[in-house]
């Protein structure tokens, strides 16, 4: 290329401000890496509408997506531990690219720095300090956590994939062109997925603003007895419990449909609460082939779930020792599922394999708005 011609990698600079000799420069260190990574993770933000700006305080703070008071309390050791994935660079090379659940403490677990001191509070007295019964609040609050902390990952990703770009640095050309293509479809993909989060938190916005209620759907199911894994996470599922596909993600021009999940424990009782916008047809297939399983299978169907598809996952330590070898085998290959972006999706994720877990029995299912 010419000196001065707009780089082949579609940055905007001229080649000779960018790649021009880019495999004689110094590559990026595992430290330079591990700080950026560590500097992302800790950024600050409050992901209040904007028409509640003027109300932030200035303390940003580690705002938990699973209730401490409650549910990770409920849940953790002696010790007050539980058991989750401690997702950073410096870990993952550790453990050599595999995520493990290890001992995390409840002030920890389940934190992001997306909320201000004045509006975790404000927005999440309602299922912090209230007894849970499922109510509009309630169920709002819920969805509107699990979001904000999925634009907070999302967010994260697009700027360690930026980051990544300098990884072709001292590598020949084919490198440099391997690198970039494949950032390149990263982002393609993650701007996508951002941009569908954002149209949903815009609708939940307005009902946080005070309209009407209507246009959400809600499943609860509890049980008289603490749930064991706890979860808050949002996902656009690709197949159903029977193997079915719901939506192919593959193609960027399908508007993915969105499922907001959480596992928790209040007073007592455990719950898992699904919500999803009324519209979301596919959605709602996907839940349907959940209702049609038998009762006594809910809760390893459930297992597969959470562990298949979401990484903000807590374990109660004394549930964990209970499993078997094989159980706990299959609850780590769930785990890494999905996790290698050149290994093709599993389309039998959710299915009964015959592995069974117990530990958590449904009382009631309650359907609202559907």
């Amino acid at each position: 290329m010419g000196r001065n011609e707009k780089c082949w990698c579609r940055s905007g600079k001229k080649f000779k401000h960018c790649h021009l000799g880019r495999e004689n420069e110094s590559p990026v260190s595992k430290g330079d890496a591990i700080g950026y990574s560590q500097k992302n993770a800790s950024r600050k933000c409050c992901y209040v509408p904007a028409d509640l700006k003027h109300e932030c305080s200035k303390k940003i703070i580690n705002a938990h997506t699973v209730s401490k008071s409650s549910s990770l309390k409920e849940i953790a050791d002696e010790s007050g531990h539980v058991l989750g994935l401690k997702i950073n660079l410096a870990n993952i090379i550790k453990n050599e690219g595999k995520l493990v659940p290890e001992k995390i403490g409840i002030n920890q677990a389940s934190t992001f720095k997306g909320f201000c001191s004045t509006h975790d509070k404000s927005l999440f007295s309602c299922v912090e300090d209230r007894e849970f019964v499922g109510d509009d609040e309630q169920c709002l609050a819920l969805m509107y956590r699990s979001v904000a902390k999925e634009l907070y990952a999302k967010e994260a990703a697009l700027n360690n994939s930026e980051f990544a770009k300098n990884g072709d640095k001292g590598k020949h050309l084919l490198g440099q062109l391997s690198i970039q293509n494949f950032v390149a479809d990263q982002q393609k993909a993650l701007n996508a997925a951002l941009a569908e989060l954002l149209e949903l938190k815009s609708e939940l916005d307005d009902q946080l603003l005070g309209k009407p209620f209507g246009n959400l759907s809600h499943l609860i199911i509890d049980s008289t007895s603490p749930m064991p894994i706890a979860v808050s996470s949002i996902v656009a599922p690709l197949n159903d419990f029977d193997g079915n596909l719901i939506q192919d993600l593959g193609d960027l021009s399908i508007v993915a449909e969105h499922l907001v999940f959480n596992s928790f424990s209040s007073n007592g009782k455990g719950y898992v609460v699904f919500s999803w916008l009324k519209n979301s047809t596919k959605v709602l297939s996907f839940i349907n082939s959940l209702l049609a399983l038998e009762e006594n299978k809910t809760f390893s169907a459930l297992i597969r779930f959470f562990f298949g598809v979401a990484e903000n996952t807590f374990i109660s330590p004394i549930w964990w020792d209970s499993l078997s070898d094989e159980q706990t085998d299959k609850i780590n290959d769930l785990i890494m599922s999905g996790i290698s972006p050149f290994e093709p999706n599993n389309d039998n994720l959710l299915v009964d394999d015959g592995v069974n877990f117990s530990g958590w029995n449904i009382g009631s299912i309650r359907k609202i708005n559907f």
